[in-house]
């Protein structure tokens, strides 16, 4: 029998760890917890088939991971162990008894975030209060789960299971998943971020999944395409299917369902060199944004912290608390891309408030009914249910219970979940916590959408020189912050987002450049994929960071880097873009656009844009071109910039490299007589110029999202598993995915092509419209390339990928949207 005085610790561990059953038997689920995956993380569909034997070749079409549906929500959970001081939380201090009760613990108005006349949120609670301010915070009141029962063990219990009568075995999320799967498996469901599985995550079939906070010491290393390797899994996938349900079966599946979740889950979690939030809370709700952007399948990801149970040191303890919480809070929305923000609700439970009177110790007792938090765009924003009066309350009384766990919990099913509340909960009383559905098309707040500005190009970072930061090359695992906001034509305020030309100069070895919003997640995904001992550039847009940075992650090798700015988005009136199907405006091999001759070095071409590849004959700020340099007499550089505008800024829009073909998007402000000039720094070239889109008065707003993986052909994503042959097109489906809504009407994709067997151009158009000539990427066997490619979308959001020669596999990340 348990110790009623049960401390919140020990309540935790008996309510995150389930009975052990017979020692000699082990199955899938106890070999993952043996192994340290965490209970509930061996639910494959089907023996023998995971995201591994994917990587490896194998047929994957078992495999349940996939993204959420259109009309799905995802719900975050908070859980806040120990018992949380409701009424230090949501303060009523125009309460005289309030005050008299809880003494010198308690919180006077000027202390306090006003919420109304009477009542505020405590001051750490900025985030909290950003929420409430623009309608999207629910503070539901009186809520418990009513009984004479103030033990955290039975508490806890009562919450987690959703069930005051008896003690349920299972949980209410764990049933609400035995609906919603229905009899199926699927590992990607819900997850709890953490190291044991708590019980409201058990279903009476289904299990959620158990996530650590940071990249797993298991799982598929990147050497593991060896054949050796190969015949390694292979032997495991063997025993896992002729085994069968013996004890040598369940041994060999569960190692394919570990390294399944390893697989797939690695890619999303942070290493053990990127910067993280402070706290424990903050770090897990960070690890949770990234599992919702994956878009893997997750409908609820839960997280816990504590202790709130302040007996003693309150005015030490609980503050600490709420400035955890609100630190969290902002982490995790700050993680979060704009695109899913339409689709999150956050809600939090804790398993009392509480007591009224504070006690000799400076602290509060184990209560009754408390506050709950349920925070998100669709949410009714303003105060449910019933605030308890503190009226007559003696020393020990607890204050009453107004709003039952079904009544909360139902409230959350059906008005966010999609239904299934009263096989979970039973009866209950609709809060109406909810102003409408989940929407797969998102909204964008205006602080993030921006027009476009385009600038003479200008060098604002340089890794040799310490221009923009320290002279110093980027060393493997460091991030570096590039100040984007106040350098030299950029203004110090108002923008959201930046175009910015990447180079990496000659890293000892392989790597791979990441560029993103600082304060947000490090992306798994690349702007810039340089090559040991050479010069590479690529165009990338880039979300500004709340500091006025970029951020720029360097993998392995250490590298020089370089960064040139060619415009803004800001959230003031200026130029819009018009995607347009990619056209071929120059072509010096054939006499396009200039005369059939080579460039040569130090005489600049003058190359007419207006009216021309379907740009307007005016009104035009700026153009989006993709630009290829072909099969230079000698390694140098091009530049691309406004004629009229003055000598050739000491840019770089190209870098050149003897005998290759190599493109670079290029967003070039449009000069005098409708111009821009070309030049080349030495020797001779071909060049070729796609026009793909223009910025003018009239178009789309730019929004980035936070970089998502749309496209891999390695491993099944987007499009099948399997490398894309010659005269062969993948169909890719981008509105509704990674955060782009459907009403966008081009994206910014970094493309990247990965060792094609032999020299090849890609194009990418838009569905439903005519292949045209033109390439978006020149790659060159054996050799990983990639290239930004402004999109335009066509029929049901879609693009087309084709390419001519030889097979290779494709990868597509999503860095904006324009809607």
């Amino acid at each position: 029998m348990l110790d009623p005085d049960i401390s919140t610790a020990g309540a935790l561990r008996h309510l995150h760890r389930p009975e052990a059953g017979d020692p000699t038997t082990l199955d899938r689920r106890r070999f993952l917890q043996m192994v340290g995956m965490g209970l509930g993380a061996g639910l494959v569909a089907g023996p023998g088939s995971s995201l591994l034997d994917a990587a490896l070749g194998h047929d994957p079409s078992t495999w349940a991971l996939g993204p959420i549906g259109a009309d799905e929500g995802v719900l975050v959970v908070i859980g806040m162990y120990g018992g949380n001081d409701g009424l230090n939380t949501v303060v009523p201090h125009g309460d005289g008894t309030y005050h008299d009760q809880h003494g010198a613990l308690a919180l006077g108005a000027g202390e306090t975030l006003p919420l109304d006349g009477t009542t505020g949120l405590h001051p750490e609670l900025t985030e909290l209060k950003r929420f409430w301010d623009a309608g999207n915070l629910a503070i539901v009141e009186g809520v418990g789960h009513g009984l004479d029962d103030f033990s955290h063990f039975n508490s806890m219990a009562k919450w987690m299971t959703g069930v005051t009568a008896g003690f349920g075995g299972s949980g209410w999320i764990g049933r609400w998943l035995d609906g919603y799967l229905a009899g199926s498996k699927d590992l990607f469901a819900a997850a709890e971020v953490g190291q044991a599985l708590p019980l409201h995550m058990i279903g009476r079939a289904a299990v959620a999944t158990t996530v650590p906070t940071t990249t797993p010491e298991f799982g598929v290393p990147r050497e593991w395409r060896r054949e050796a390797d190969r015949a390694l899994f292979d032997t495991v996938r063997t025993i896992a299917s002729a085994g069968g349900s013996s004890w040598l079966g369940r041994v060999g599946q569960a190692q394919i369902d570990q390294l399944d979740v390893a697989a797939a889950l690695a890619p999303e979690l942070p290493g053990d060199g990127d910067a993280r939030p402070a706290s424990e809370i903050a770090r897990k709700l960070d690890v949770a944004a990234r599992l919702i952007n994956a878009n893997l399948g997750f409908r609820v990801v839960t997280a816990g912290f504590g202790d709130f149970d302040s007996h003693a040191g309150q005015p030490d303890q609980h503050p600490a608390r709420m400035r955890e919480l609100n630190d969290a809070i902002r982490s995790f929305f700050s993680a979060l891309s704009p695109g899913w923000e339409d689709r999150v609700t956050v809600m939090t439970f804790s398993e009392f408030g509480r007591t009224s009177h504070a006690n000799d110790g400076r602290g509060t007792d184990h209560g009754s009914s408390a506050p709950q938090f349920v925070l998100g765009s669709a949410v009714r924003g303003g105060f449910h249910g019933q605030r308890p009066s503190l009226a007559g309350l003696r020393r020990w009384e607890r204050m009453p219970t107004h709003v039952g766990l079904a009544d909360y919990y139902g409230s959350v099913l059906d008005g966010w979940m999609g239904g299934g509340a009263s096989d979970v909960v039973g009866s209950f009383t609709d809060l109406g916590l909810f102003a409408a559905a989940p929407s797969s098309d998102p909204t964008f707040p205006t602080s993030v959408v921006g027009d476009f500005v385009g600038i003479a190009p200008e060098r604002i970072y340089d890794s040799r020189t310490g221009l923009g930061g320290r002279a110093t090359r980027i060393g493997p695992g460091e991030t570096v912050r590039v100040r984007v906001a106040g350098a030299g034509s950029i203004p110090a305020t108002g923008v959201t987002a930046v175009s910015v030309n990447i180079t990496s100069i000659r890293p000892g070895g392989e790597t791979w450049i990441a560029a993103f919003p600082s304060g947000t997640a490090r992306p798994n995904s690349s702007a810039l994929n340089p090559r040991a001992g050479a010069v590479v550039p690529n165009m990338s847009v880039v979300g500004v960071g709340a500091d006025g940075t970029i951020s720029l992650y360097n993998d392995r090798s250490d590298v020089h880097v370089t960064v040139d700015a060619m415009g803004y988005f800001a959230t003031t009136t200026a130029s819009r873009m018009v995607p347009l199907s990619p056209a071929r405006i120059l072509d010096t091999r054939i006499g396009v656009g200039a005369p059939a001759r080579r460039a040569r070095g130090g005489e600049p071409l003058s190359l007419e844009v207006l009216g021309r590849g379907g740009v307007p004959v005016s009104g035009v700020d700026t153009v989006v071109l993709n630009v290829t340099s072909v099969r230079p007499t000698t390694d140098g550089w091009l530049t691309v910039w406004p004629t009229g505008s003055g000598a050739r800024p000491l840019v770089a829009n190209l870098s050149l490299r003897a005998g290759e073909n190599v493109p670079n998007l290029v967003m070039c402000k449009v000069g005098s007589g409708g111009r821009i000039d070309l030049e080349v720094s030495s020797g001779r070239v071909d060049l070729v110029a796609d026009v793909v889109g223009c910025f003018a008065s009239g178009g789309s707003r730019l929004s980035p999202v936070a970089p998502a993986r749309l496209l891999d052909t390695r491993s099944g994503n987007g499009a099948p598993a399997a490398r894309v042959g010659a005269g062969r097109e993948v169909v890719l489906q981008v509105a509704g995915r990674g955060g782009v809504p459907s009403s966008a009407s081009a994206v910014a994709l970094n493309v990247s092509a990965v060792r094609p067997s032999r020299g090849t151009f890609l194009t990418i158009y838009p569905d439903g419209e005519p292949r045209p000539t033109a390439s978006s990427l020149n790659p060159d066997p054996g050799q990983v390339s990639a290239n930004l490619v402004i999109a335009k979308l066509g029929d049901g959001g879609r693009v087309r990928v084709y390419n001519h020669l030889g097979d290779v596999h494709l990868l597509a990340d999503v860095t904006a949207a324009f809607l």
